[in-house]
């Protein structure tokens, strides 16, 4: 009595523990319930893996959360493909169900395990797994799910050739089917059947099963239902030389397949339709479908799909005379067919080797292979037998077993029944005390924190409210300002661009008359300054949509201190001021960065040093610091104090309105170079002393690049301009104007060259004439540069193809290089960097003359392309109207990469971040950005007409 007055005690005390509890653990359960809901939003499978890894080692995941995370990453890794990832995540699952005993839960890990090794071609595997599986549905599960794991086991038995179990396991399903199954299901288990009496050659039967399926899936409207079952006609009707009716339904499969995008089923097809090719003696008909059937089991990474695809393409060399290549398809075959436990296939396998050896005269070697054949032949058939008597053996057997087993357990159980009975009585009743008890106090704490719960919550969700609202409101405001910003910005450059236009006429018309020339000077150059003022605007726009991206790319900062050295020599000599560069660094001091934009922000900071000097000196030091670099910018001039220097980061801001009367300019270039920095990952900070001078400090994260690397960079250099190379050269670019200027550089280097407007016409061309470089565009009419490049890569081209194109960003680049590519050219041509592929990849012309200056005219090809700039405006605002956005981004592609190679920057820049937009699908800015790039078009045509370079 003592200790059941203590049992009830510890349990009233383990209530008002876990009550307390409950609160602090709720807000940490909602947040791992977020993430695990968060995870299906994610980008790519490897961030998807890599935040379920996270949760699954968090100490408060429970259970419940722990199941349903694993079944998520297994079915959406099963949705992309990636069988082995979804395998595993199945199979963790099944372990952590093992200790827990929910044999629901458990059956279903233990299918889908299955489901995974099928797909993947493991059917050995998928075997074991679904006998598994049927073993739990058999006690736990409804008899639906036992008729669809019987379903499942005959399809593996199937694939592995175990025809006898497999029509056991179909047979049993379908039994199923007629009393707890739909007429999806009979139509299904009716072509499975079907398959297995294909396996035993008996075709009239399995004809007639798979007409009747045919009607069931045409009433469901069951398309790929319908494929499979044409496919299975087409099988019968090559076994029976009906090869025409066969092509038909096989090719109906495949256009099915092809229009489902269901690659491993596609080389399935492609496999069958090359054999009927082989028997009608269409050996070239063959050749292609053999070669596709190869390419989707590849693309579909399916091994059984191959095994069959190779084993086609022995037959095919075979009939054809090609021995070597007959033996090697034939033996990949075998391995494949005897590594997934297909017996068979590898069996068929070996007899076309066999044949191929007494071809080549190795009679010996043929004749071993042979014997071999037989023997598995013999094997296959006696293990069969064997099974099927085995199997009556064990049903007698287990029958008079089950039945002694059958009375014990009936004495046992009634023993149990009656001992737990009493036991059920003892605890029901204190169970009964004990939880009264609980439910009393847990009511009066409840209704108190409801209560409290209640007002807090009304009082949280009003505040949220308020708060939402007010972000919202600052977003829409800020969102609103940056488009006004950008559009009004590009509707000021139509006008500002005939003015310009007009005083760069007049300027020249009257160079006689002094006054007038006067005049003209001061309105190009407040048209001047009223320009670079926009690009400003524009700039600090871009960053705040975050719209602009930074082009990262290797140079010699003492290339760019020379630069900058040069280009502000001539303002200080005008001031008589001292220009003073301190270069620091080690030479050469290489470094990876966005060469434009470190270049724009030390323009910034030495016009502001050099507009705010009367008298002394502007130095610029160059110095190595901590993991990066570091630019100093420092003067003798006005200086400012302590109270204006905290807002020349500002917009609009120098300090104080006498600086702008007295100086002039907008406060933009500050707080445009501090954005910028912090975009680079870097910082500026300032300091000043009125009347003595400013100091302005410009540190980048970066690495400086290996000694190997720049003294490969600087032997390429060492290559001269006026090299002659001996060799071909094809280029594929879908632009005209593109197309011949590619062809003029390339000729001048003394190659022979040849182009195309297309991927299909690329491949055509190399196949045919074998060039000894390639260089290809990616996006291209008809077929892109991926798909030609993978084509040629099939066909045995296996020269170098480099990627020609205007998509520069890093990770591009190095997806092209993954995808295959030998190397990268990008719009335009840097003509030393073409210079240097020629040398690494073609032979040098030693008896060809010399030129030492080689330049290209392309003036008639940029005012072809200039022509052009009003019709690419018409086909653009055609094809918004059309809501066609694949054309859009193929051909705001086009633009850019053209626009880039004649020298017309704007509208390249806008074209690329309107392909981007259009590529990322952010909707939000397609309409600003094609009024945008529609208005610099004809900004750019009206220039053109005036012979003024873009605004």
């Amino acid at each position: 009595m003592a200790f059941r007055n203590t049992c009830c005690m510890l349990m009233v005390i383990l209530g008002f523990s876990f009550q307390a509890m409950a609160s602090e653990v709720s807000n940490e359960i909602q947040t791992l319930e977020q993430q695990i809901g968060n995870i299906a939003h994610l980008d790519n499978w490897q961030e998807q893996k890599m935040a379920a890894e996270q949760l699954l080692n968090h100490p408060q995941l429970q259970l419940k959360q722990r199941y349903a995370l694993l079944q998520n990453m297994g079915n959406t890794a099963f949705s992309l493909g990636r069988y082995n990832d979804g395998i595993g995540y199945f199979k963790t699952l099944e372990l952590a169900l093992d200790e827990q005993g929910e044999p629901q839960l458990l059956f279903k890990a233990i299918k889908m395990q299955g489901v995974g090794w099928y797909y993947a071609g493991g059917f050995s595997a998928a075997k074991i797994d679904y006998e598994r599986a049927l073993e739990l549905a058999k006690n736990h599960s409804p008899a639906i799910e036992v008729a669809h794991i019987q379903n499942n086991l005959g399809l593996a038995n199937l694939k592995l050739h175990d025809l006898l179990n497999a029509l056991s396991a179909f047979t049993e399903a379908h039994s199923l089917y007629q009393s707890h199954g739909n007429e999806q299901d009979e139509a299904d288990i009716i072509l499975n059947i079907a398959s297995v009496y294909i396996r035993l050659l008996r075709y009239e039967k399995a004809e007639t099963l798979l007409l009747k399926a045919i009607k069931l899936f045409d009433k469901l409207s069951d398309g790929r239902g319908m494929a499979l079952a044409q496919a299975n006609l087409g099988v019968i009707y090559t076994q029976t030389d009906r090869l025409e009716e066969a092509r038909t339904f096989l090719q109906r499969a495949a256009d099915y397949y092809e229009a489902a995008n269901d690659v491993t089923f596609l080389s399935y097809e492609y496999t069958n339709l090359a054999r009927v090719s082989i028997v009608l003696g269409e050996f070239e008909r063959a050749e292609v479908e053999a070669n596709f059937a190869i390419y989707y089991a590849e693309k579909s990474e399916n091994l059984e799909s191959m095994a069959q695809a190779l084993h086609i393409r022995a037959q095919l060399d075979f009939v054809q005379g090609k021995i070597v290549s007959a033996i090697e398809a034939a033996q990949q075959s075998m391995e494949i067919s005897l590594k997934l436990g297909g017996s068979l296939l590898a069996n068929q396998s070996m007899s076309i080797l066999a044949l191929a050896k007494a071809s080549q005269g190795d009679t010996a070697q043929a004749l071993s292979i042979m014997i071999e054949y037989n023997r598995v032949r013999s094997k296959l058939l006696n293990q069969a037998l064997f099974k099927e008597s085995e199997k009556y053996q064990k049903q007698f057997e287990e029958g008079e077993l089950s039945q002694e087993l059958a009375k014990l357990k009936q004495a046992q159980q009634l023993q149990e029944l009656k001992s737990h009975q009493q036991q059920q009585l003892i605890w029901m009743g204190g169970l009964v005390v004990i939880f009264a008890l609980l439910a009393s106090v847990a009511w009066y704490r409840r209704s108190l924190e409801h209560k409290a719960k209640l007002d807090l919550r009304h009082e949280v969700a009003q505040r949220t409210a308020e708060l939402q609202k007010t972000a919202d409101q600052l977003r829409n405001a800020n969102q609103i300002k940056s488009q006004f910003l950008a559009n009004i910005s590009h509707e000021i450059r139509t006008p500002l661009t005939a003015i310009l236009g007009y005083s760069e006429n007049m300027l020249r018309e009257h160079q006689h008359n002094v006054d007038l020339q006067e005049s003209l000077e001061v309105l190009h150059r407040q048209g001047v300054h009223l320009k670079e003022l926009i690009s400003d605007v524009l700039d600090l726009s871009k960053i705040e949509a975050e719209q602009l991206e930074l082009e990262m790319t290797e140079f010699n900062v003492e290339a760019l201190l020379t630069d900058i050295t040069d280009m502000f020599h001539h303002p200080c000599m005008e001031k008589s001021l001292e220009l003073i560069v301190d270069h620091r660094l080690e030479t050469p001091y290489w470094v990876c960065l966005d060469y434009v934009r470190v270049k724009q922000v030390l323009i910034n900071l030495l016009s502001n040093a050099i507009k705010f000097t009367k008298k002394g000196h502007v130095e610029l030091i160059a110095e190595p610091s901590e993991e990066g670099l570091l630019f100093t910018v420092s003067d003798t001039g006005i200086g400012m104090p302590a109270s204006q220097l905290e807002k020349i980061f500002d917009y609009f801001q120098q300090g104080d309105n006498s600086i702008t009367r007295r100086f002039g300019g907008s406060g933009l270039g500050l707080s445009l170079s501090q954005q910028l920095a912090t975009m680079m990952g870097g910082t500026i900070r300032a300091s000043s002393e009125l009347h003595i001078g400013s100091c302005f400090s410009f540190w980048l994260p970066c690495q400086r690049l290996n000694a190997s690397h720049y003294q490969s960079v600087s032997e390429q250099s060492r290559i001269g301009v006026s090299a002659m190379f001996s060799g071909e050269v094809l280029v594929a670019e879908d632009h005209d104007d593109n197309r011949v200027l590619f062809e003029r550089i390339l000729a001048q280097l003394g190659v022979k060259v040849e182009s195309a407007c297309n991927g299909r016409e690329a491949v055509e061309k190399c196949l045919s004439s074998f060039p000894d470089l390639v260089l290809m565009d990616i996006q291209m009419p008809e077929m892109d540069g991926l798909e030609a490049l993978k084509l040629l890569r099939q066909a045995g081209y296996e020269g170098p193809v480099y990627a020609l194109t205007a998509n520069v960003m890093e990770h591009e680049i190095s997806y092209y290089l993954e995808y295959g590519f030998a190397g990268h050219l990008s719009k335009p041509i840097e003509h030393n960097k073409l210079v240097t592929v020629l040398h690494s990849e073609l032979d040098e012309a030693l008896d060809a003359p010399s030129h030492d200056d080689i330049s290209i005219d392309m003036t008639d090809l940029r005012q072809s392309f200039a022509s052009t700039l009003e019709q690419e405006r018409y086909k653009l605002i055609d094809l918004w109207q059309d809501n066609d956005y694949d054309g859009l981004q193929y051909h705001c592609h086009k633009i850019a990469g053209a626009a880039l190679v004649f020298g017309f920057v704007a509208i390249a820049d806008i074209a690329k971040q309107f392909e981007q937009a259009l590529k990322e699908k952010k909707s939000a800015q397609y309409q600003d950005l094609f009024l945008i790039l529609c208005d610099e078009l004809k900004v750019q045509a009206y220039s053109e007409q005036f012979d003024v370079t873009g605004v």
